[in-house]
């Protein structure tokens, strides 16, 4: 089912980019946003849950929970792995956080996030060990900073978090409760943990104020388009800085000229390692989503000699896809000045 087979109105794409700024938004503030009444909004949010299974979770800061060593990794099998097999292996991993099957110059992706270096090289070389029967080759980057976009985590990344984060067990399982419904109300994760409303209140509040909690938000599974994602590194000279990253960065918030449905550069990473730059491109179509991403990036570093990979994301595995609506102009992490 493609986008142009559903009706996306103008009001649902308001209440799509509330919901991804701030997705614990009162139904009262989606109305007045989108213009409606409350009834509306509401069957709006239900309308689009169910058409496009918007999954409401959170977007969390690794550093203020230990995660220090992040790394992007793809991998390219010589003999395809089960499925189910890959399932099984990821499914209560506790480092590897999101995981996509995909097809092209590569077959698996992964995100995944380890407190230390040791402990996260013990983790890649089991990684390689159990999965050698399929003749694996690694190319991992590590993750410096994301200018645009967010890793939506599987739950279970509460159970890696440091110990000396200082996060205790009842805040694991609030962050646990959210991550799966970020929309969940105090009074249900009270009654889920046999703890006041008001305290809930006060922990949730807290995780927000550290800057653990850096937002409520969503994740779109059901976009009806094609994702595709690529890696890519290049030479540096005097202008890479000064036009390269500022042209990205423009790229990345044209779409704003005309509110979209989902964002047509859902992330965009810097990276160190293998390759300089990752990055998730969306569109209605494969040709619509190449253009968008690899395409038009390896058109603006053409003199740079560029070296890219890409894949189209077929489904995750573990985790979920990370599509929202934001205002790409507000939200664009520039790093350079």
């Amino acid at each position: 089912m493609s986008i142009d087979d559903q009706w996306v109105s103008s009001k649902e794409k308001l209440i799509l980019r509330e919901l991804s700024v701030n997705a614990r938004a009162s139904l009262s503030h989606l109305a007045k946003t989108a213009d409606c009444s409350v009834v509306t909004a509401n069957r709006l949010v239900e309308r689009l849950i169910k058409k496009f299974d918007v999954r409401f979770t959170l977007e969390i800061d690794f550093d203020k929970l230990g995660f220090a060593e992040r790394h992007i990794i793809y991998i390219k099998f010589e003999k395809k792995p089960p499925e189910d097999f890959l399932v099984n292996l990821f499914k209560s991993d506790p480092v590897a956080h999101d995981v996509y099957l995909t097809k092209g110059a590569f077959n698996l992706l992964i995100f995944a996030a380890a407190d230390t270096p040791t402990n996260y090289i013990k983790w890649e070389t089991d990684l390689a060990s159990n999965l050698s029967d399929y003749v694996p080759a690694l190319r991992p980057s590590e993750f410096i900073s994301n200018l645009l976009g967010y890793m939506p985590l599987d739950s279970t990344f509460v159970n890696a978090i440091k110990v000396d984060a200082k996060i205790d067990k009842t805040d694991r399982a609030i962050l646990k409760l959210l991550d799966e419904n970020s929309r969940i109300g105090y009074r249900d994760i009270g009654k889920s943990l046999d703890i006041k409303e008001a305290t809930i209140r006060y922990r949730v509040f807290r995780l927000v104020r550290r800057g653990i909690i850096s937002r409520f938000t969503i994740a779109i599974q059901n976009s009806g388009g094609v994702l595709s994602t690529f890696f890519m590194r290049y030479s540096f000279d005097k202008n890479t800085v000064s036009k390269i990253f500022p042209e990205q960065r423009k790229h990345s918030m044209s779409e704003n000229e005309a509110l979209p449905f989902i964002n047509r550069t859902p992330m965009i990473v810097l990276m160190s390692g293998s390759y300089r730059v990752f990055s998730i491109s969306f569109g209605k179509t494969k040709e619509e989503s190449l253009a968008a991403g690899v395409k038009w990036h390896v058109n603006l570093v053409r003199h740079n000699h560029p070296h890219e990979a890409h894949a189209i994301i077929i489904k995750p595995i573990k985790g979920l896809l990370p599509l929202r609506n934001l205002d790409t102009k507000q939200h664009y992490k520039f790093i350079w000045r």
